[in-house]
């Protein structure tokens, strides 16, 4: 569902009529995840532990249901009631279990797949036959490794990790030259003959993140090398409750906006009848002051 970044029981709060409607608020809220170059909002739903588990402005793009019951375990296979063959790129994805249920909804990765099976690295909780299996609420990064590093950096803090891959490329032209990459190791071998790189997975409980400088430490893998790229995926945001209230009140700016000058929303800057006229003070329904306050909030495009 969309973002909602202020509750009915927080208008007056926020300086917000009683009468405003929860439309007006998904609208601003939007418009708030647009400025922050978060379409997933900032808002993430707790598993039946309460840790962060999936986005909650997501949909699914994949639905499963489970053929059986699912019993807690390692590498527990779980049969599907439609028997499609699935691709590759369902190995390491991340799983949200029975989501509608806060007593049961956990996240899971997918460690082995088959025609009509997804097997599951670990699962915690026990789920009845007919469990939702969706797909699509984390958030997805793939980045290159700097050369001869093990760290990278994501775009979106503070994060869970909950789910990485790791695979090895080709060799830059620069560590060719220099005999790094002259075929004669085994590493070398795989590259060359093992057709295109394979993506494995990483313990995640391996892997070291900082929260000031969103720096993520990956392990190396095979034969202790460092791997090329890796994929990531995680939750990032807040639980409601813990929400900067500048998100919120850069929401009630917006609304506010909408409610005391209703013909000036979308795309139209001034409008007047005779004498009278009335211009909207930025293209923008956000103020330079709320900007710059949501401005440590908002993704970075190049890191």
């Amino acid at each position: 569902m969309p973002s909602e970044y202020i509750k009915p029981n927080e208008y007056t709060l926020y300086g917000l009529p009683t009468t405003t409607t929860q439309p007006q608020v998904y609208q601003a809220s939007l418009l708030v995840d647009s400025y922050l170059r978060r379409p997933e909002g900032m808002v993430w739903e707790p598993d039946s532990f309460g840790m962060p588990c999936y986005m909650a402005a997501y949909s699914p793009d994949v639905t499963f249901k489970s053929a059986g019951s699912i019993a807690p375990g390692a590498s527990v296979a779980v049969g599907l009631t439609v028997q499609v063959p699935l691709f590759e790129s369902f190995l390491g994805r991340v799983a949200i279990l029975d989501r509608a249920d806060p007593a049961l909804v956990e996240a899971v990765v997918v460690e082995k797949i088959a025609t009509g099976q997804l097997t599951f690295a670990n699962v915690v909780n026990s789920h009845n036959a007919n469990c939702t299996i969706e797909f699509g609420l984390t958030i997805r990064e793939e980045r290159s490794i700097p050369n001869g590093r093990a760290i990278t950096r994501v775009a979106r803090p503070p994060v869970r990790i909950l789910s990485g891959m790791g695979r090895y490329g080709y060799g830059r032209r620069t560590d060719q030259m220099l005999g790094e990459y002259n075929e004669l190791n085994l590493l070398a071998a795989v590259q060359t003959f093992g057709g295109p790189p394979v993506w494995q997975p990483f313990p995640i409980n391996q892997a070291s993140y900082s929260e000031m400088t969103r720096e993520v430490w990956v392990p190396a893998g095979l034969l202790m090398a460092y791997y090329s790229d890796v994929r990531l995926e995680y939750v990032s945001g807040y639980a409601y409750s813990a929400l900067p209230p500048i998100i919120k009140q850069g929401t009630a700016t917006i609304v506010e906006a909408f409610l005391q000058n209703p013909e000036l929303q979308g795309q139209l800057k001034s409008i007047s009848a005779g004498d009278t006229k009335i211009e909207r003070f930025a293209p923008s329904q956000l103020d330079v002051d709320t900007r710059r306050q949501l401005d440590q909030y908002r993704i970075d495009m190049f890191i």
